[in-house]
């Protein structure tokens, strides 16, 4: 029997960290994106735990979904990046909240059949398979409703496979 509860999607990042929560069903519960304002990296990095305790309080979640730290060209950005993904991760470990890592080609080809994919490519799959994604979503919370339909994905094919 598979346990009721929502995925919870999360692409971190100090300036802008988007979630989204996807139902057993597929479709999109809510979705969103933590801003934090200029400022000392601790205020920031506080607020994203703070947001991440509200959306945990609010509703019953399962499993947690993230990106792995991707090293792109902007190295002073990964910083930022990777100390969201720790807050994230204590944040979802205090709650024993089980948490699965993905690598970003890995995200675009569960969507798209096309690891190296655009942002607007995936965005437009997002659109045709999902019900409930919005026109219009920043690119952080659509990365994180991806992140949680790759993991809803990988997640069905575990449990068939262990049949």
């Amino acid at each position: 029997m598979v346990a009721a509860g929502l995925i919870l999607g999360i692409d971190p990042g100090l300036a802008a960290t988007g979630f989204a929560l996807l139902a057993d069903g597929g479709d999109l519960v809510t979705s969103g994106t933590v801003r934090t304002s200029p400022g000392p990296a601790g205020e920031r990095l506080l607020n994203i735990a703070r947001e991440l305790d509200e959306i945990l309080s609010r509703f019953s979640i399962r499993e947690a979904a993230l990106e792995e730290l991707f090293m792109g060209r902007n190295r002073t950005s990964v910083i930022g990046v990777a100390q969201a993904r720790g807050v994230v991760l204590l944040t979802l470990t205090r709650a024993s909240i089980p948490v699965f890592e993905y690598k970003p080609a890995q995200v675009k080809s569960s969507l798209t059949g096309y690891g190296m994919a655009s942002k607007a490519q995936l965005g437009r799959m997002l659109g045709l398979q999902l019900r409930g994604i919005e026109s219009g979503m920043d690119d952080h919370a659509t990365d994180a409703v991806a992140i949680a339909v790759c993991h809803a994905r990988s997640r069905r094919l575990r449990l068939l496979a262990a049949r």
